[in-house]
């Protein structure tokens, strides 16, 4: 094999491991990255919507006073959002309080009112002042269902003291946030292919004018051990 060649190869498999590895590297933080923005998003929401829902849970109206009619009333609205080319029209998050005991008092999708969550981790941990948040699949076989939940605590200071007195949780399904992460893990692989495809035109123009020199040096050898 030439040498040029040999140098060719060489160079290619270097750039190639390398460029793989970058390009793997980055495609698979950009998932985790992405939720964990989430994450943090959740956490405030939840935080600023738990001191809204605490007087009418204090007053037993947490599922027809005001906090609940604004609740319905977002959930119902039509936001016509343009993000980075894609298209929101609905509230995509979900939101429930449960009392102190775990059991669901309100639920904007309608359907746990009355249910024993103190077992759910974000209730579980809540109520014992810790912070509350769980990821869990809505279809157990299917790993693109999980919806991630972020709960705050209720916290009742009218007596003086800080009572717990209720969770109010927000949950958000994964899946809509992954056509941005799709978006970026393609841009991520089309720039590696092109920087790979670079690598190896350069690395042909370097290996090319290497052994042009070599044949050359070689000639020259050739010709003084001739005389």
């Amino acid at each position: 094999m030439r040498i040029g060649l040999r140098i060719l190869l060489g160079y290619f498999l270097i750039v190639a491991f390398a460029a793989i590895l970058l390009g793997r590297v980055f495609v698979q933080e950009v998932k985790p990255g992405v939720r964990q923005t989430m994450e943090d998003t959740l956490v405030d929401t939840a935080n600023l919507l738990a001191t809204q829902a605490r007087d009418d849970l204090l007053s037993g109206q947490i599922d027809s006073g005001r906090f609940a009619t604004s609740v319905r009333e977002l959930t119902d609205r039509d936001l016509g959002a343009e993000i980075w080319g894609f298209t929101k029209r609905r509230i995509g998050t979900r939101i429930y309080v449960t009392d102190a005991r775990g059991i669901v008092v309100f639920d904007s999708s309608g359907r746990d009112v009355g249910q024993d969550y103190s077992r759910w981790n974000d209730v579980h941990r809540t109520l014992r002042g810790l912070y509350g948040a769980r990821s869990t699949r809505s279809d157990p076989d299917d790993d693109s269902s999980t919806v991630m939940y972020v709960a705050a605590p209720i916290v009742d200071r009218s007596a003086g003291s800080a009572r717990i007195v209720g969770v109010l949780t927000v949950a958000k399904p994964n899946q809509t946030i992954a056509p941005f992460i799709a978006r970026s893990q393609d841009t991520i692989l089309l720039w590696g292919f092109v920087l790979l495809g670079t690598a190896m035109v350069i690395g042909l123009l370097a290996a090319w004018q290497l052994s042009r020199q070599l044949r050359a040096l070689r000639r020259f050898a050739a010709a003084v051990t001739a005389g």
